[in-house]
């Protein structure tokens, strides 16, 4: 009895066919194990020589991020992304591995400023730009309050007020202002976001290396250069930053419709989903081989009206007689 027909794994064996491609499918948050989990079943499978990574995710873990992106990397020849929809935070991370970039029109990428636990608050996250931006505000206010009192002092005495009294005036001035301030500010969270920007910036130059799609210029303006970590990038902002980016092609489009919503909104745990959704290559040969048979096995003709009555003839002469003569009682 055949199997009910899947539309989702039609589309992906129809790309996977043309392109040589595997596709794999992940929609989800981005966390330690889920990488070994992708990664062992990247090991155990009879790989084509590319692979499509079809990618939804609102973000997650770093290291994960990193580990996933380098299997692709260094399990296949080519290794191309495909954004339909909703990608930020980690899941750019892995963007920036890929040897192409594929967004469709509905397709937002998100800076790559590394997510922290807020302080004093559960399970609730803050980007580390949150941070360091704060602090450069705060220095560049006070080094304007210094400024602009100093200049004021000085032009408005008409030049009877010294440059070292005008000085001292600022500095105690721009001190009282902004040394509650900066008492606030904990050290250990300063270097805390420091360094989480690091990780994004570090993981992402080694990524590079092998994706060759983005360069270093480009990934620091990525990870520092947009204003909120929830900026929109967009295929046209993609095109400024990586060198291979273009809209998904007809087989591309196929599949993110098949997907449906799927392709476009991160799901929540009970539905996500992070699934080879395209057959392996020996399965897939299998069924062509199966199809190939099939349409070249050839039909029997249909009989002509002659041969028709003959066979129909010898069934009539062959089979049990209307009017069978009794049989003779045997003798006792």
């Amino acid at each position: 009895m055949s199997s009910k027909p899947d539309p989702i794994s039609d589309a992906a064996n129809v790309l996977a066919e043309k392109y040589d491609t595997d596709v794999f499918h992940y929609n989800s948050k981005i966390e330690r194990n889920f990488d070994d989990k992708l990664i062992s079943a990247c090991c155990k499978r009879d790989k084509r020589k590319n692979v499509t990574l079809v990618l939804t995710t609102e973000g997650g873990d770093p290291d994960a991020s990193y580990r996933i992106a380098r299997c692709f990397q260094e399990e296949y020849e080519h290794f191309t992304c495909l954004v339909p929809g909703y990608c930020k935070s980690s899941g750019t991370l892995i963007l920036t591995g890929a040897h192409e970039l594929v967004i469709d029109d509905a397709g937002e990428l998100g800076p790559l400023d590394v997510q922290m636990t807020k302080k004093d608050e559960l399970w609730e996250m803050e980007s580390g730009l949150t941070v360091t931006s704060a602090l450069k505000a705060l220095q560049e206010s006070a080094s304007t309050a210094f400024e602009q009192s100093f200049l004021s002092v000085k032009f408005k005495s008409g030049g009877s007020v010294t440059f070292k009294t005008a000085a001292e005036f600022a500095m105690r001035l721009s001190t009282g202002l902004f040394t509650p301030i900066f008492q606030q500010i904990d050290p250990m969270r300063v270097g805390e976001a420091s360094r989480a920007q690091a990780i994004g910036l570090h993981y992402s130059l080694r990524l590079r290396i092998k994706g060759r799609n983005i360069s270093e210029v480009s990934l620091k303006n990525l990870i520092s250069g947009y204003p909120s970590h929830g900026f929109v990038i967009d295929r046209t902002e993609a095109e400024n930053l990586f060198d291979d980016v273009r809209e998904p092609n007809e087989e591309e489009k196929s599949l993110i419709k098949s997907l449906g919503e799927l392709a476009f909104e991160p799901m929540h745990e009970s539905r996500q989903i992070r699934e080879f959704i395209s057959d392996e290559r020996s399965k897939q040969n299998v069924k062509a081989s199966s199809a190939r048979d099939s349409a070249s096995r050839p039909k029997p003709k249909p009989l002509t009206p002659v041969a028709r009555e003959g066979v129909e003839r010898k069934n009539d002469d062959s089979g049990p007689s209307a009017n069978p003569e009794p049989q003779e009682a045997s003798a006792n």
